[in-house]
């Protein structure tokens, strides 16, 4: 009778490095599931309290059986490290993760004063890092591999002045986007500088929803975006972190060739509407592959529904990526989703596995 036969870091490490393993991976891009599968930890916890959601997360892994270990950090980055305000989600909220309330770099003026913080001394990296930690030291082996979120300076930028607000000085004001983009480029690296000192050499987690072509041009993105995503990859791999998991959030059909130009891409998840082909084609030689059924699915459809997508996704990449697959939500799985659901995608992972064409691409 089939069974599993190793950890998720011994999978994803097999993965990566042979395009095999006893079966596919499964990820979740799990956070506000984590609360919602465990009676007594809020969805703003999950931020708020590294080490609670961590205890929490290893529980929930190991009882649905998916590979992607706990990330620390969220989408609103770039705000609060520079003097901004968050508000996080409230105990029976609908929200599913934090929101900047106060942009803090919104003029020209706070532009030309802006100074990045002294890394130690901002709480946000510092609590990121905690959690980090935690796992490292108290996960077992094959569960205990963290990521971190650094987000992208052009996201990160779009926190600190306001999506709008940049998007005009885009077109009116572009010197002042190119310093905060500057800035923020420097703050990043100066994290990764920091985490592994303080926590060693993990992955990083990157990409960024304001980068989406729902919002901006692929013009736009090679001009305002690229130049810092490159600098701050090539600073944070010199730094010593082995990648990143990127994750180019929103429709970015137009920009996937530009993130192929970035260093370090270790693994990539798009969103639901770049097709999963296209993925595998551009990134296929060089990186692991993630994802990516609509998100939204999970939550509202049915078992069959996700069984069947899940096997039509492996048929698509998992025998066609040199650097592993790995099938999941194109985006953070909702806070809602049944476990029923995600047993279905780890049922059609292990059935998979069991299938003639995976036993056949297994190196002998």
């Amino acid at each position: 009778m089939w069974s599993e036969s190793m950890t998720p870091g011994e999978r994803l490490g097999s993965l990566y490095g042979t395009g095999w393993a006893d079966r596919p991976g499964a990820g979740t891009f799990a956070m506000g599931l984590i609360a919602k599968m465990t009676p007594g930890l809020s969805i703003g916890e999950c931020y708020l309290d590294p080490e609670k959601f961590a205890r929490a997360y290893i529980r929930v892994q190991q009882t649905l059986g998916f590979d992607s270990g706990p990330m620390f950090g969220h989408a609103s980055l770039g705000a609060a490290e520079f003097g901004g305000e968050l508000s996080y989600p409230a105990p029976n909220s609908r929200a599913q993760s934090p929101m900047v309330r106060k942009h803090p770099i919104d003029t020209p003026e706070k532009v030309d004063a802006m100074e990045v913080p002294e890394i130690s001394k901002v709480k946000e990296v510092v609590s990121e890092c905690k959690g980090a930690n935690w796992v490292v030291e108290n996960y077992p082996a094959g569960f205990n591999g963290p990521s971190i979120v650094c987000g992208s300076p052009f996201s990160l930028g779009g926190n600190a002045i306001g999506v709008e607000q940049m998007l005009l000085w885009m077109i009116e004001e572009p010197d002042l986007v190119h310093k905060v983009m500057d800035r923020m480029s420097e703050f990043l690296i100066e994290k990764a500088k920091y985490i592994v000192a303080n926590v060693g050499p993990i992955m990083l987690f990157d990409g960024g929803p304001t980068e989406a072509n729902d919002l901006i041009s692929p013009k736009q993105f090679e001009t305002f975006a690229l130049p810092y995503l490159k600098k701050v990859r090539e600073g944070a791999l010199k730094a010593g972190i082995p990648g990143f998991l990127c994750h180019p959030c929103g429709d970015q059909n137009g920009n996937i060739e530009m993130w192929a130009e970035a260093p370090g891409n270790f693994a990539v998840n798009f969103d639901f509407r770049t097709p999963l082909e296209k993925v595998v084609k551009v990134f296929g030689p060089k990186s692991m592959i993630i994802g990516n059924i609509e998100p939204a699915k999970f939550q509202y459809s049915d078992y069959d529904y996700i069984y069947k997508t899940t096997m039509d996704y492996m048929k698509i990449a998992a025998t066609n990526c040199p650097h592993g697959y790995m099938v999941g939500p194109g985006c953070e799985i909702p806070t809602d989703t049944p476990a029923l659901h995600v047993g279905a995608m780890l049922q059609a992972t292990r059935d998979y596995a069991q299938s003639k064409e995976w036993q056949e691409r297994r190196p002998r």
